[in-house]
């Protein structure tokens, strides 16, 4: 009776970190979403690595967010601390990546402790639907902003 216990036991132990191992990969294995605001505290938007949202698509709503609400001097500003290396997260993340060259800082007073803003259904001028203007002009902006760092 005994060894058919451990028998179980041992069985499912493998199976647990058979699925925890294929959690991380498929959940966790692109990295850690990271959270930016710009520097006036009116904007703020997160990775969602798994929904391949990255932060290439990070940078081009902020500089269409200068363009609509006609802020060319706000910054990018990061507000995600590196995760501790104990975190499973932490293994598949590039440290040398360019989304961790953005300055780091702490959650603006505006936002009300929230990572992404306006909301969809917010009065905001990002929200007005203004032109944009070019788009070619909007993806220059864009691939300056990367070369820079």
């Amino acid at each position: 009776m005994l060894n058919v216990l451990k028998r179980i036991f041992s069985i499912t132990a493998f199976w647990l970190f058979i699925l925890w191992g294929a959690w991380i990969f498929f959940f966790a294995s692109k990295g850690t979403n990271v959270a930016f605001q710009s520097s006036d505290g009116n904007w703020a938007d997160n990775e969602s690595l798994f929904k391949g949202r990255d932060f290439e698509s990070i940078v081009y709503y902020f500089e269409s967010y200068k363009i609509r609400c006609n802020v060319p001097d706000a910054i990018l500003q990061r507000i995600t601390d590196k995760p501790v290396i104990f975190s499973p997260q932490a293994w598949f993340d590039d440290y040398s990546d360019k989304k961790w060259k953005v300055p780091l800082v702490s959650l603006h007073q505006n936002l009300h402790g929230k990572y992404y803003y306006p909301d969809a259904s917010a009065v905001h001028c990002y929200n007005k639907g203004a032109p944009l203007g070019d788009r070619e002009f909007l993806e220059a902006k864009v691939a300056d902003y990367l070369s820079s760092l």
